[in-house]
């Protein structure tokens, strides 16, 4: 099983909306402060370069998948106690 790490929320996001079979886990990097996407799965890669080749995906999927891990990035900084600012962006 491959792992890869992300600190950026959009591309979890794109694999949550496109359907990927991954396990995405939301955790805090204590050194930095910042939360972080731990990706457990199958042909990771192959689902990246889908994105970046800009495969489409539903918005309304993609926004929700979003929100969620705001929320999730949210119950971070409270269960850890630690302040995240984060920018959000839609191109």
């Amino acid at each position: 099983m491959e792992k890869r790490v992300f600190s950026d929320p959009s591309i979890p996001s794109y694999f949550q909306a496109a359907g990927k079979p991954f396990k995405i886990i939301p955790q805090l990097n204590t050194e930095t402060g910042q939360v972080e996407f731990l990706v457990e799965g199958e042909k990771i890669d192959r689902a990246l370069n889908e994105l970046y080749a800009n495969a489409p995906v539903g918005v309304l999927d993609y926004i929700k998948a979003l929100k969620s891990f705001q929320s999730s990035m949210a119950d971070g900084k409270h269960k850890h106690k630690y302040y995240f600012e984060c920018l959000w962006t839609l191109d």
